[in-house]
Order: C-alpha cells, then sequence, then structure tokens
C-alpha cells in the first residue's frame, strides 16, 4: 500500500461524529487538511442516515477506483444504530450498495464503517469513563469540543497494538 493516503473521505451523519472522526484521524497522524468530511447540511434538514446510506455507494465506488494508483484511498463512514439493532444497520448500507449496483463491501478494501449503538454521543460518554445504557438516548447531551478531543485520545489509546486491558465497552 502506497505510503500516501490521498484520497480520504470521511462520510458521516452529523457534527459530533465528524469531530469525533477528525479528532481520531488527527491522533493517528493523518493530514485532516487531506480530508473531507461529507455530511448533511445543517439547514437541509432530513435524517442523516439516510444522508450517509444514499451516499455510499458513490463514496465505496469512487475509493474502489483510486485503488492500484500510485496514491491510495480511505473511506471511512460513520453511522448511528438509532433503535435498530447494529446489524440490522450494517445491513441497510450492504443493501444501498446492492441497489446502486456496487458490489459488496469486501473486509480488505480500506473502508472502515462504524456504527455507534445507539447515538455517537453514547461512545463519547462511554470513552470520557461515564457509564452508558444503550438504550438510554444520549443524543441531546451534546458534548464539548474539549471532551470530544479527550474521547477521540481515549480511543486512539485502546486501538494502538498492545494497548493493554482497557474498561469493558458496552455491548453492541
Amino acid at each position: 500500500m502506497p505510503d500516501r493516503i490521498a484520497n480520504k473521505v470521511v462520510l458521516v451523519e452529523d457534527v459530533e461524529q465528524q469531530n469525533l472522526a477528525h479528532r481520531y484521524l488527527e491522533r493517528c497522524g493523518h493530514n485532516i487538511r487531506d480530508c473531507r468530511f461529507e455530511r448533511p447540511a445543517r439547514a437541509c434538514g432530513g435524517s442523516g442516515e439516510k444522508f450517509v446510506r444514499d451516499r455510499y455507494p458513490q463514496e465505496v465506488k469512487a475509493c474502489r477506483s483510486s485503488l492500484g494508483r500510485r496514491a491510495s484511498a480511505l473511506l471511512v463512514v460513520m453511522v448511528d444504530a438509532d433503535t435498530v439493532t447494529t446489524e440490522r444497520r450494517a445491513s441497510q448500507l450492504s443493501a444501498a450498495l446492492q441497489t446502486a449496483g456496487v458490489g459488496e463491501r469486501d473486509n480488505s478494501e480500506p473502508i472502515v464503517v462504524l456504527i455507534p449503538k445507539r447515538h455517537v454521543e453514547t461512545w463519547i460518554r462511554a470513552l470520557l469513563g461515564n457509564a452508558v445504557d444503550e438504550e438510554q438516548s444520549y443524543e441531546k447531551a451534546t458534548p464539548t469540543r474539549n471532551e470530544i478531543k479527550e474521547a477521540a485520545d481515549t480511543l486512539y489509546g485502546w486501538t494502538r497494538p498492545n494497548a493493554g486491558a482497557r474498561p469493558p465497552f458496552p455491548p453492541c
């Protein structure tokens, strides 16, 4: 794989997801200026989940078209499970690929799909060391920029090789 990932796309449904992904990628050493963040405009209304599901096939296709060139691609997709299971949300994304005539995602592709149960705010609260319940909605408890940065730092620590033991995360 090339050293430089030229095409980095982050497809999210809201600003909290964008900020968490931004901070995490930055912490991993990615140049954020090289990233293209795709999320619905605040004024457009509608469902952020539907925006991600509708946009997902074209971003997968674009990512695949970059593969094998001198510079590679990375696609990060984050969509909340909301009140359905993470498996159900993943199958909806797969169905969107099938409907668009785009082949199924292969685990070897540089595509990362993150599905927080229930909302990304649940992940942020858990990463900050707070007790969470995935049946309860924390969507209205908007995290601050500093809280998101701290959550991304914790996530970075947890995802490093040989990170050691970490607190239990809620089941998905």
